[in-house]
């Protein structure tokens, strides 16, 4: 993940301040999954300390990691969006601490202040563009004959 993804370095500093005021201190035990693709996304988490795992379902296969978060790094987008589904699953590849942020609550926050709501909407627009572009070179590196050609 890009430095220009992390809620520090995306959100003007009066934006993450209103945010973090909302947020929850929670753990999770490795193995523990967060979150599963096409179940409802009321939630996200801003990672402090361990490892999450995104996957995603492959028919017949064993769900291939997308990608590992760490440290600053948003996990979850699908709150942000009708319908509300995960588009992804996610696991604690580690013991992980993060902040928790209720989905209902936040998608209020940017409804009732425009400028909060369009700084929230352009972070996690960087990180989906970040995640498919990942997405898409890990899945052919899994499954296209000559994989993505990033080596």
């Amino acid at each position: 993940m890009t430095s220009a993804t992390t809620m520090t370095a995306a959100l003007p500093v009066e934006h993450r301040e209103r945010l973090m005021q909302i947020a929850r201190h929670v753990s999770f035990p490795e193995g523990t999954r967060l979150f599963e693709e096409g179940r409802h996304a009321d939630r996200f988490w801003i990672v402090r300390t361990g490892t999450v795992a995104l996957d995603l379902h492959v028919p017949g296969r064993r769900a291939p990691v997308i990608e590992s978060l760490g440290h600053g790094e948003l996990v979850g987008w699908s709150w942000h969006f009708t319908p509300h589904v995960w588009q992804l699953g996610a696991e604690a590849m580690t013991p992980v601490r993060a902040y928790e942020f209720d989905a209902t609550t936040v998608r209020a926050m940017c409804d009732a202040d425009p400028e909060f709501g369009r700084a929230i909407a352009v972070w996690v627009g960087r990180v989906l563009a970040h995640r498919l572009h990942a997405a898409r070179t890990r899945l052919l590196d899994l499954y296209a004959p000559y994989g993505s050609g990033e080596r």
